[in-house]
C-alpha cells in the first residue's frame, strides 16, 4: 500500500474547497499549515501527546452568515481576539494547546497576502459540536466557524472537517477520504441484527396497551421509520461506547457473543441497565409523540376543548426521555471504564454486560486474516494481512473470532485506532478506520436532507411514568383559545 503524506492531505483539502466554491490558500500554503499541526502532534506534555484544534477563519469577516438579530441562541460560538497576532509555528501551537483544549475550544488562524499563517483568536462553545460528534447529543448546535477545521487527536493523526462534514484523515502514513460505515451494512451489521431486533421488540412490548394499539394501527408506513430510528440509536450507542473507551488512551476490547465458551471471566457481573434505559427512552418518545398527535388532531378538527391529559402526558414523557438520555450517558461511561482493566469486556447481543477482565483461552494462532476496504467486504476488496504484525490484544481477538463465527469483537488500540473483526465464510475479516463519529455527508444537499430527516424522526423526549389516573385527567378541559395565547 503506497504511503501518504501531508502533501496528499493538502491536495484533498484544496480540492474540497474548490468543489464547494470556497477560496483556497493553495496546496503549498495548506502544506505549511498542516505541517505545523502535524509536528505539534508529535510533541508531548508530561508524557501525553498534545491535542489541538484549529479553524481557518478570516479575521476581517469572521461571521459571514450570522443569525438574524434576536435569533442567535445563547450557546452559539464567539471568537475572542488575541491582543497580538502570533506566527503559526510549532512552538506557538505547543504553548497554546494547553489553553485551547480541542474538546472545549479552537484556535482561530488565517494567512496574510504572502500566505504566512498566524493565530489571531480563540473560539469558545466548541463542546457542543464535539458532543454531537461523539453522539452524546442528536444535534451539535451551530456549525463551527471558518472555512475548515483541523484536529490532532493523537500522535501524527490529523482529521479535517468542513462544518459538520468529514473531509479527510491522515493517520501517520495512511490517508482516508471516507470511513467504513460498518454499522449500516455488511457482515458487521448482520452480526448486530439479533441485538437490534431484540431491542425493537422490547420497545414495542414495553408500550402501554392503548399506545401500542395506536402505534400499530394508525402509524402504518411510519412504523418502518420508527424502527429505523430505534435501530440507528441503538447502533449509535455502540459507537458511543467505543469512543468512550478510545478517549482513555489505555486500549481495550469489547466482545459481543451469546457464548461463554473458551473465556475466562475474571469479574462476572450482570449489568443490564443500558438496554433497559434504551428501551425506556423510546417508549417515552413514542408515548410523547402519540400525545402530540392527539393534540394535533383536536386542533385540525377545530374543537373548542383539548383534554389536559394530552398536554400532561407529552410534558411528563418528554422529561422522562431527557432523564433516560442522561442515564444512558452514565451507563456508557460506566461500561467504558471497565475496559481499563486488563482483558476484554464481555457483552450479550442485547448489550447486557456479563463480565470484564475477560481472558481468551484458545491459543491456536490464526494463519491469515484479511483487511476489508469497504463495509460489505467483497472478495475483491480484501487484502491479506499477517496477524503477527498486530499486538496481543488483536491476536487473541482473532483467535476467538475464528473459533466462534457468530461473535463480533471490537479492539481499541492505545493510539486510538478502533477495529472490528468477525468471520466471513472461512476467512477472518477485519475493518479499520470505522465511522464511529457522527458526520453528515459531504454534499450539502444530502446534508440538508439528513438534517430534515433527523428533525422529523427525532420526536422530543417524553415518559410513561406520569400516566397516573387517565380517567380523572379526561374530565379536565382546556380551551384552545387560551392555550394559543399562553404560547
Amino acid at each position: 500500500m503506497p504511503t501518504k503524506s501531508i502533501s496528499d492531505l493538502a491536495r484533498v483539502v484544496d480540492q474540497r474547497l474548490k468543489h464547494d466554491g470556497v477560496p483556497s490558500p493553495g496546496v503549498r500554503a495548506l502544506i505549511e499549515l498542516l505541517d505545523a499541526v502535524y509536528f505539534t502532534s508529535l510533541k508531548t506534555e508530561e508524557g501525553k501527546p498534545l491535542q489541538i484544534r484549529i479553524v481557518l477563519v478570516d479575521p476581517s469577516n469572521p461571521d459571514p452568515d450570522p443569525p438574524r438579530p434576536g435569533y442567535a441562541r445563547p450557546d452559539r460560538w464567539k471568537i475572542t481576539k488575541l491582543a497580538n497576532q502570533l506566527p503559526l509555528t510549532v512552538p506557538t501551537l505547543i504553548k497554546l494547546s494547553k489553553a485551547a483544549d480541542p474538546w472545549s475550544s479552537s484556535l482561530a488562524v488565517y494567512y496574510d497576502s504572502d500566505c504566512r499563517f498566524f493565530v489571531w483568536g480563540l473560539v469558545d462553545q466548541t463542546v457542543h459540536f464535539n458532543t454531537q460528534l461523539v453522539r452524546e447529543s442528536d444535534a451539535g448546535g451551530y456549525a463551527p466557524p471558518g472555512i475548515f477545521q483541523v484536529v490532532a487527536y493523537g500522535t501524527a493523526d490529523l482529521s479535517v472537517y468542513r462544518e459538520f462534514s468529514f473531509v479527510a484523515r491522515l493517520q501517520q502514513d495512511r490517508l482516508f477520504k471516507r470511513q467504513n460505515d460498518v454499522f449500516s451494512s455488511g457482515p458487521v451489521r448482520d452480526r448486530l441484527t439479533e441485538g437490534v431486533k431484540r431491542h425493537i421488540t422490547s420497545v414495542k412490548q414495553a408500550l402501554k396497551e392503548p399506545i401500542r394499539q395506536r402505534f400499530l394501527r394508525d402509524w402504518g408506513e411510519s412504523i418502518s421509520d420508527w424502527n429505523e430510528s430505534i435501530a440507528g440509536h441503538w447502533l449509535s450507542t455502540i459507537c458511543r461506547l467505543l469512543i468512550s473507551i478510545q478517549r482513555y488512551r489505555h486500549g481495550g476490547a469489547v466482545l459481543i457473543t451469546n457464548s461463554r465458551a473458551n473465556l475466562d471471566i475474571k469479574y462476572k457481573i450482570n449489568y443490564s441497565r443500558l438496554p433497559k434505559a434504551l428501551t425506556r427512552l423510546w417508549t417515552s418518545r413514542i408515548t410523547a409523540n402519540t400525545a402530540r398527535d392527539e393534540i394535533g388532531e383536536h386542533l385540525d378538527r377545530k374543537q373548542d376543548m383539548i383534554p389536559a391529559w394530552f398536554y400532561l402526558e407529552e410534558t411528563v414523557e418528554n422529561g422522562e426521555a431527557e432523564d433516560c438520555e442522561d442515564e444512558i450517558t452514565g451507563c456508557v461511561r460506566f461500561i467504558a471504564s471497565l475496559s481499563c482493566v486488563d482483558g476484554l469486556v464481555l457483552a450479550s447481543p442485547d448489550l447486557t454486560i456479563r463480565g470484564f477482565g475477560v481472558e481468551i483461552r484458545p491459543k491456536k494462532e490464526v494463519d491469515a486474516a484479511y483487511l476489508a476496504s469497504s463495509p460489505r467486504a467483497p472478495e475483491g476488496g480484501l487484502r491479506k494481512i499477517d496477524p503477527s504484525h498486530y499486538g496481543t490484544r488483536h491476536r487473541s481477538m482473532m483467535r476467538y473470532r475464528y473459533a466462534h463465527p457468530n461473535s463480533l469483537g471490537f479492539v481499541i488500540s492505545q493510539d486510538g485506532e478502533i477495529r472490528v473483526m468477525t468471520r466471513v465464510g472461512g476467512k477472518l475479516v477485519m475493518w479499520e478506520n470505522l465511522e464511529v463519529f457522527s458526520f453528515f455527508e459531504s454534499d450539502s444537499e444530502t446534508k440538508s436532507k439528513q438534517q430534515q430527516k433527523l428533525a422529523s424522526r427525532a420526536p422530543s423526549p417524553a415518559t410513561p411514568s406520569a400516566a397516573s389516573d387517565r380517567s380523572v385527567s379526561r374530565t379536565v378541559k382546556i380551551p384552545i383559545e387560551r392555550e394559543s395565547k399562553s404560547e
